[in-house]
């Protein structure tokens, strides 16, 4: 019998599954080879103290930092997966290995291909941390749960950044990104006179609460960046100037085009860092206005992907 419970993180919602002692998976919904293993038998025990643990240790992980035990774990896979399985373990946080150092690791130099192919059906994502694995020169490849979520989680272990959706629009937490916005703009924006940003200003709390789905890059928990989308429009993207060159616009950018459906964007034309980070990911122009949306003489550029 397998017993399974579903559970919220800042990465989107995670299917775990338990023989009823120790766990046997852990997995993103909706990723390749999601629940594979799990028979029509597997039933829901959200209650069982192996998910119990579970729970407590992912909110640890994915906080940063904080350093728990995490649950006990059941592998199957043929005997070569479980081998490859226990050298990702061995991988320390914070560090990466290749798929060859991993091969090399088992006295296999010559199995670059099978050790990916072990890699990719890890059952139990985060505690066998496949993340981890990396192709030759550190490229990010493979990752079953998607590459934005490689490279978040790649991000949270080596500088503490954690990026996620937030449904609870608080009012200490929209006064902290109004202010983000603030310094963003006072550092990328010198063609808008002192006056323009302070009106601006008036504005953002309501975009912040009105925008259909709000990401927050946050570093020991202080926000450091976000991004609004809505539908196919992003709709904001501001990273704080203190936080700037640690790839947060791309873990961001790169969530918004890969989990939410984001193909189209606006920018300042006036906001030359902006417009080449954006043509860097992708997105290029297709339509140009000679003012703003509220007429000033600030031109847009409107970029989609192709």
């Amino acid at each position: 019998m397998r017993y399974t419970a579903i559970v919220e993180s800042p990465l989107g919602e995670v299917r775990l599954a338990s023989d009823g002692r120790a766990l046997t998976g852990l997995w993103f919904v909706g990723q390749r080879y999601d629940g594979a293993g799990l028979g029509t038998d597997a039933r829901a025990a959200p209650d069982l103290p192996v998910f119990a643990e579970a729970r407590g240790w992912l909110d640890a992980y994915l906080e940063g930092g904080r350093q728990v035990r995490p649950p006990a774990v059941a592998l199957g896979g043929t005997p070569f997966q479980r081998e490859v399985w226990g050298a990702l373990r061995r991988i320390p946080y914070g560090a990466t290995a290749t798929y060859g150092d991993i091969a090399r690791d088992l006295g296999r130099p010559a199995a670059c291909r099978a050790v990916g192919a072990a890699v990719g059906r890890n059952p139990v994502s985060l505690i066998v941390p496949c993340h981890r694995a990396v192709g030759s020169g550190g490229s990010l490849t493979g990752y079953a749960g998607g590459l934005w979520r490689k490279r978040t989680l790649l991000a949270l272990e080596s500088d503490g950044i954690m990026a996620g959706e937030v449904a609870d629009r608080a009012p200490g937490l929209v006064d902290a990104l109004t202010d983000l916005w603030e310094r963003s703009v006072r550092a990328t924006h010198g063609f808008l006179p002192d006056g323009e940003v302070e009106r601006l200003r008036a504005y953002v709390p309501g975009a912040i609460r009105a925008t259909p789905r709000l990401f927050v890059a946050r570093r020991a928990g202080v926000p450091v960046g976000f991004m609004g989308v809505d539908g196919a429009l992003l709709d904001m993207l501001f990273i704080d100037p203190g936080a700037r060159g640690r790839g947060i616009g791309r873990l961001l950018l790169e969530r918004g085009v890969q989990d939410a459906g984001v193909t189209e964007l606006t920018v300042n034309e006036q906001n030359p860092q902006a417009v080449g980070f954006y043509r860097h990911m992708g997105f290029s122009v297709f339509d140009r206005t000679d003012t703003d949306d509220q007429g000033a003489p600030y031109p847009l550029l409107r970029m989609r992907l192709p």
